[in-house]
């Protein structure tokens, strides 16, 4: 069974279409009424081993769906969700030609989770099927393992001019934001990496992630603060990840916001930073909406880079304990084999990174200098920054 109620609850709250309301159905408060107490009561009925019950609430998730209009529904994802959760009960009901019939239906409709139904033991009712065999076989050209896998190699033999500036931590309104929120005292006494960390976690507390609403315009950290703190308000990934990146830089660390894209855009993408460590003399992986980092068994910390090479590989990788999503821990099988895996297949940053690097009233071009690194011969229809496919420069040390 998929993770039914954590899985619509997070995409109710991270996918950020700007949608257009027609009907009556077509509010995220309409979803909330409407849906979500019939998923609470899937979970309830599941708990009570009710299989039938479940299946039969599912069903009716399924047809109040149909009364929402598609526009605002499809960039959720509920339909193909819902689809396969039905086909577990089918599954554990004993109903195999319906329950192979659901899955192909949420397979049509974009549901590609192949590891997940590879270790769902509410299939294994199934497993002994032919046509639920073939299903699975087909399902594995969806992983997104496989699918980065496939990815061909990036390409160091091109050279092209490519360069990054940080600002420094003297600048004017980079103190204003330390001395605001007293960074100092936030960072503490460590070193250089505790330091990282306290003010990835702090970022993370400080100021919700809520991917359904856009940030406080005009971007910077400031504006951040004085719309968003101790409740006021709640960023997307991309105003965390920027919040974080001025932080870091006004305590004199190298930061870059990362925007992480999958090949195909179907809901979503992710927005983290890449942080340098002199420590380590290397960029690493931080992620203010989830308070996550990864690193290898040994506990060494991981970058963007060593991540993504890991996955191709298929190399264990280890996710902080302390990553979460406020109300609940961030399960590793999800954040990193699932949904970073999907947004790793091209990396776009700003080439400049500073106090308000989006905000066009400081930076009248802040929306032209971006690059994004991608495999060799890609080129991706959601964005028009300049393509590169020499991940060392990309990674180059800050200078």
């Amino acid at each position: 069974m998929n993770k039914l109620i954590y899985y619509i609850g997070f995409m109710v709250l991270c996918v950020c279409p700007k949608l257009a309301f027609a009907q009556s159905y077509n509010t995220q408060d309409d979803l909330q009424r409407e849906i979500l107490p019939l998923i609470d009561k899937v979970h309830s009925l599941r708990e009570a081993k009710d299989y039938n019950g479940a299946l039969n609430a599912d069903m009716e998730a399924l047809a109040k769906l149909s009364l929402f209009d598609d526009n605002f529904i499809k960039p959720f994802g509920l339909e193909k969700t819902l689809l396969y959760d039905i086909a577990c009960y089918q599954s554990l009901c004993g109903d195999t030609i319906a329950a192979i019939s659901s899955l192909q239906a949420a397979t049509a409709l974009g549901w590609h989770e192949y590891k997940h139904a590879l270790k769902d033991t509410d299939l294994d009712p199934l497993r002994g099927n032919k046509y639920f065999q073939a299903w699975l076989d087909k399902m594995k050209d969806y992983d997104f393992q496989v699918i980065l896998q496939n990815a061909k190699p990036y390409n160091e033999e091109v050279v092209d001019s490519l360069s990054f500036v940080y600002e420094p931590a003297n600048t004017e309104k980079l103190v204003e934001l330390r001395n605001r929120l007293n960074l100092d005292s936030i960072a503490g006494i460590g070193d250089e990496i505790s330091k990282i960390k306290n003010l990835t976690t702090f970022v993370h507390n400080y100021i919700q992630h809520n991917g359904s609403k856009g940030n406080p315009q005009p971007m910077n950290g400031l504006v951040f603060v004085d719309s968003c703190a101790n409740g006021k308000g709640t960023l997307n990934c991309r105003g965390m990840a920027m919040l974080l990146n001025e932080c870091l830089l006004s305590m004199g660390i190298p930061s870059r916001y990362i925007t992480c894209y999958p090949k195909v855009m179907e809901n979503d993408c992710h927005v983290i930073n890449a942080v340098w460590s002199s420590q380590l003399n290397k960029w690493i992986w931080m992620d203010p909406s989830f308070n996550a980092w990864i690193t290898d068994e040994a506990g060494n910390l991981l970058g963007l880079n060593e991540v993504r090479a890991k996955l191709i590989s298929n190399e264990p990788m280890v996710l902080n304990p302390e990553a979460n999503h406020y109300d609940s821990d961030t399960d590793k099988a999800w954040y990193l084999d699932y949904y970073m895996t999907k947004n790793l297949y091209a990396l776009e940053a700003n080439c400049f990174n500073g106090f308000g690097a989006e905000d066009v009233n400081i930076h009248p071009y802040a929306k032209r200098n971006y690059v994004i690194l991608v495999p060799e011969d890609f080129k991706p229809d959601y964005t028009r920054s300049k393509c590169v496919s020499n991940d060392v420069l990309f990674w180059q040390p800050p200078k």
